[in-house]
């Protein structure tokens, strides 16, 4: 599982690292983010907050840390990275908490560890953690960071820098908020379990893109013929969104080899084996509704040419083939609603328009998702285009509803706008998973 950590700090890394194991942590930097909450937990959701915005559908977390020394009534605080002024600058940070502590005997100080964690469904929680202990005269030890060489836990006799990392991340504060920090993730982890581990093999969230293309092939047909069978539409949207499935199972399966903690074969959330009989308990299904319902010979020909598409695509990324597949879509609601449709040239006009430009659109954006996984941001915007696909769909729709008026195109009109609806509930309301 991912977990986005607002930081640059290579030592605040490599400790939640340690802390974390289970997790594939990556660093976002909240670069220009102004931390002025008078507290740690303002600041760490301020944090948290400014890369939430820019991973949506991901864990994100945000740290603020800091020294509270009593005799000098909580400082350095929220203030301890930049006490001396500058930034970051632990030589001077460390010099001038010496020199404030001059002469005085209440040495006594703590850690404070505030996390801000935003979960996948945009839910805020704060951990905090703290240890207590005292400040040395002097620095000692060369592991840790920060005020490390200064701070000696209580119930030790030697500094932070002076501890093993094992040691050290047993009792400090940054220990103790990611031990909660993990009490809420885990068991969200484990309450998901295999209900979004196939969420996330099917995309659960662009399901909805798929049957428009269908009903705008139908309408295609109605408009050209003047006749068709609404049952059948149904059908074959059902057929379609089957092989749409196939393609995105099988697309897992070829690439289950790639360690990607974002897809469910290669993160160990679905087998190999199971996600082979998902691929063909879809396939059998498009199968057997295009038996049941008759459909037409040239839409087995066309529902044959998506297949040859899918599994090459799936093997070469070639991203026209993956446009292709789409544009096919649109052909097979027209094929599918008429029982001879090789003889009505109007037909393929009217339905061949919507599939190319389909083609050019999915062509497009598939060649921009192919680095979706290493630019930020890029996955939410590649999940937008496929959305924006409805919309296409509806034009469409009410283009062939005011050439062709009739009650059936009506129905088709609805239930593109039905499909719409659905598309934004599933976005705002199922468990968000990868997009593409």
């Amino acid at each position: 599982m991912k977990l986005f950590v607002a930081t640059h700090n290579k030592h605040k890394l490599r400790e939640i690292a340690q802390i974390l194991p289970g997790f594939e942590i990556v660093p976002d930097n909240p670069e220009g983010i102004e931390e002025n909450a008078p507290d740690f937990e303002g600041n760490a959701l301020i944090k948290v907050r400014a890369i939430a915005s820019r991973h949506p559908g991901e864990w994100c977390m945000a740290d603020d840390s800091g020294l509270e020394v009593n005799a000098l009534g909580g400082a350095p605080g929220v203030r301890s990275a930049r006490y001396a002024g500058e930034e970051g600058n632990t030589p001077a940070n460390n010099a001038l908490l010496l020199k404030n502590l001059e002469g005085v005997e209440d040495r006594r100080a703590n850690f404070n560890c505030t996390i801000a964690l935003v979960s996948p469904d945009g839910c805020e929680h704060v951990c905090e953690g703290k240890v207590f202990g005292k400040i040395a005269s002097s620095p000692s030890g060369v592991e840790g960071f920060g005020y490390d060489p200064l701070f000696i836990p209580a119930g030790f006799d030697k500094s932070f820098a002076e501890l093993s990392s094992d040691a050290k991340n047993a009792i400090s504060h940054r220990g103790r908020a990611l031990e909660k920090v993990k009490g809420i993730i885990a068991p969200a982890k484990k309450k998901s379990g295999a209900f979004l581990a196939y969420l996330k093999l099917f995309r659960a969230v662009n399901i909805p893109t798929v049957p428009g293309d269908v009903l705008v092939g139908a309408a295609a047909a109605l408009a050209a013929t003047g006749a068709i069978s609404g049952v059948k539409a149904a059908a074959a949207a059902a057929a379609s969104v089957c092989l749409y499935l196939f393609g995105l199972v099988d697309n897992d399966i070829v690439g289950a080899a790639k360690k990607n903690s974002l897809r469910p074969i290669p993160a160990g959330e679905i087998s190999l084996g199971a996600a082979r009989v998902a691929r063909g308990v879809t396939w059998a299904l498009a199968l057997l509704l295009a038996s049941r319902f008759g459909f037409s010979v040239e839409w087995w020909i066309a529902s044959s040419a998506l297949l040859v598409g899918i599994v090459v695509y799936n093997r070469t990324k070639l991203s026209a083939l993956m446009g292709l597949c789409r544009g096919l879509n649109v052909l097979m609601g027209a094929l599918a609603v008429i029982p001879s449709p090789s003889g009505d040239l109007r037909l393929f006009a009217y339905a061949g328009i919507p599939a190319a430009v389909w083609f050019v659109y999915i062509t497009a954006v598939t060649q921009y998702a192919k680095h979706e996984d290493s630019i930020p941001g890029r996955r939410a915007v590649v999940g937008l285009l496929i959305s924006a696909l409805v919309y296409f769909q509806l034009v469409a729709l009410l283009f062939f509803s005011l050439s062709y008026p009739s009650l059936l195109m009506q129905k088709f009109l609805l239930s593109g706008a039905i499909i719409l609806v659905v598309l934004r509930l599933c976005k705002k309301f199922m468990p968000k998973v990868s997009a593409s």
